[in-house]
């Protein structure tokens, strides 16, 4: 639909009004974003820093203490009936330990582990699972080779902060060692202090399990990219993830240092860049009012300029219409008047000569049509004239000079034949004789009714479905026993065609023969019949067999060729089948791709039709 004038001068306007306000607003909102990135988004990695740093000093911090308790305690020569009772001494001193076990090299504790059960202060109450975890935690393979180790973080079920199993060697070459679970409950209060206002805190271990966190979820796989991009680099990463809870933060990574864990603290992106999302709330609402503006002043220009203009836009659509009756009123003596003048002149031009050539064309049309009415009758007999004077030659000296003697041949050879043992060599030879001759015969037979078609005439009008419903009839045999599943969809009513049943029955014939022998191990074969406007009647044969190289298409039709590898097909079938079909005044055409079957169509003229199919 054409936009009108006054449309596309609001549209301009609006433009002009409107785009400068979102490109700056648009600017205005990316910088603002950038600068709130930098911003809040450097608060939060000294956040998530300053966390880790605080991990990495506590655990320093107890793997100090520990060694200084195993430096002053005689754990190498302790009895194992006194280390439960000294191994109290340094739990009582050292409020971040959650208990202290002495084992030998082996790892085997060499008395009960000595623990606080209420978990009072920065402890974490231990329980028979917490212990049990806290044995497959300590890294004491790694105590005995290197004097010193931490194992990885671990958290356990109801508790907010998470745990380190630490362990030292008793002396320099002792084969004890002292264990210890380090409470992390003061980060996991810090978490929580940094969680507020719907942010997020995490305490991760190096697959981004979290070890303390504020809200006991799980990370999403943003956020373990997060993780696992700040672990890669080894220093602090920031930008947004969608958390498990379908909500973007605005997270920071840090590495704790030397422990191969990290902290992540985040904060909701809708309240880090509020101050943007406002620059562009206004600046949709400015956008606004900037387009109801220059809709208003848009009215009142276009107003003036818009109904002139509309009445000329229609009487040029009548004009294009044909109607030349329509004029523009002359209103005024600015442009817009001396167009509308100009364009009515116009008009009336185009209605005159219009006129003239309309009469010159029906006059020439119908010179034109009744030339070639002519031409083509001239044509069509010259060319009927042709085929019957060389078919009924051919015929003639066919019949003269073999039909008779070979009629003696095959009589011949059939009283031959009855005097002679079958099961004899001579039986034999003379057996396949006379089917060579019977064969013979057979081509005589068809190459005469390439003839009888010109000489049948006109033919009757007829029901062009009985000759195809005959047909099927004919070979419903053939079909079973080459294992062809026939499909049939015949339309009723179907328009009559004017010609000989008999012949039309021979085109389907030889049609559903020359398919089925195209599927020599089976298939489906497709036959349709169908009304085109009325005028005509369409018929369709496909198969599903090997298909017809394109380089054999233009050749389907000439007599004795084939490409069939049967001795008894001689290559007449689609040959007389295209006669038949021309002296109907029809037309068949053939579509074939190698390998996925033929579909032959032919189109006859319903019977009362004066045009034939060309």
């Amino acid at each position: 639909m054409p936009v009108r004038f006054a449309s596309r001068l609001m549209l301009v306007l609006a433009l002009v009004g409107v785009v400068p306000v979102l490109l700056l607003g648009g600017l205005a909102f990316r910088a603002n974003r950038d600068e709130l990135h930098r911003l809040v988004g450097g608060l939060q990695t000294q956040a998530a820093t300053d966390l880790a740093r605080a991990c990495s000093q506590l655990v320093l911090v107890g793997v100090d203490n520990l060694r200084m308790a195993a430096g002053y305690l005689p754990l190498e020569n302790l009895e194992a009936q006194d280390a439960s009772a000294v191994l109290s001494i340094p739990l009582r001193q050292l409020g971040s330990l959650n208990l202290l076990v002495l084992v030998d090299g082996q790892g085997r504790a060499l008395a009960p582990a000595v623990f606080s059960s209420t978990g009072e202060g920065s402890r974490q109450r231990v329980t028979d699972d917490s212990l049990a975890l806290f044995s497959r935690q300590a890294p004491v393979q790694d105590a005995l080779s290197t004097g010193a180790a931490i194992g990885l973080p671990y958290r356990t079920p109801g508790s907010s902060g998470g745990r380190v199993a630490l362990a030292v060697r008793t002396g320099e070459s002792a084969s004890r060692l002292l264990l210890a679970e380090l409470s992390l409950a003061d980060m996991g209060k810090r978490v929580e202090e940094l969680a507020l206002d719907g942010g997020l805190a995490f305490i991760v271990d190096a697959q981004g399990v979290p070890v303390a966190s504020n809200s006991g979820r799980e990370l999403s796989e943003e956020e373990r990219a997060l993780v696992s991009e700040g672990l890669s680099r080894g220093g602090p990463v920031v930008r947004t993830v969608l958390g498990v809870d379908g909500v973007e933060y605005l997270a920071a990574f840090a590495p704790v240092p030397n422990l191969g864990w990290g902290a992540v603290v985040g904060r909701k992106a809708s309240m880090a860049f509020a101050p943007a999302e406002h620059v562009r709330r206004s600046t949709f609402f400015w956008a606004l009012m900037a387009l109801a503006a220059t809709g208003v002043l848009g009215f009142v220009l276009a107003r003036g300029v818009s109904q002139p203009v509309a009445r000329l836009s229609e009487g040029v659509a009548a004009l294009a219409e044909g109607r030349y009756d329509r004029r523009v009123p002359q209103e005024g003596r600015d442009e817009l008047g001396l167009l509308a003048r100009s364009f009515n002149h116009m008009a009336d031009e185009l209605q005159r000569r219009d006129a003239e050539l309309r009469r010159w064309s029906e006059e020439l049309q119908k010179r034109v049509d009744e030339r070639t009415r002519q031409l083509r009758e001239v044509q069509d007999q010259i060319a009927r004239t042709r085929r019957m004077a060389a078919l009924g030659s051919l015929s003639a000296g066919i019949a003269h000079e073999l039909n008779n003697p070979l009629t003696g041949i095959i009589g011949l050879l059939s009283l031959a034949c009855d005097e002679v043992s079958a099961q004899s060599s001579v039986g034999q030879s003379l057996a396949m004789a006379l089917e060579q001759a019977r064969r013979m015969a057979r081509i005589i037979r068809e190459l005469s009714q390439m003839a009888e078609q010109e000489r049948a005439g006109a033919g009757r009008p007829l029901d062009p479905s009985q000759p195809v419903r005959a047909a099927l009839h004919e070979l419903r045999d053939d079909f079973q026993s080459r294992g062809v599943t026939l499909s049939c969809a015949l339309s009723e009513p179907m328009p009559r065609v004017l010609g000989h049943a008999d012949q039309l029955q021979k085109v389907v014939t030889n049609l559903l023969r020359n398919a089925i022998t195209a599927m020599p191990a089976g298939g489906t074969l497709s036959v349709g019949l169908a009304a085109v406007e009325g005028d005509a009647v369409c018929l369709s044969v496909k198969d599903t067999g090997k298909g017809i190289p394109e380089s054999m298409r233009e050749r389907i039709f000439d007599p004795f060729f084939t490409t069939k590898d049967e001795p008894d097909r001689v290559g007449l079938g689609l040959s007389v089948a295209h006669r038949i079909v021309e002296a109907h005044h029809g037309r068949i055409r053939v579509e074939s791709a190698e390998g996925l079957g033929t579909t032959i169509t032919v189109i006859l003229p319903a019977a009362g039709g004066e045009a034939h199919l060309t």
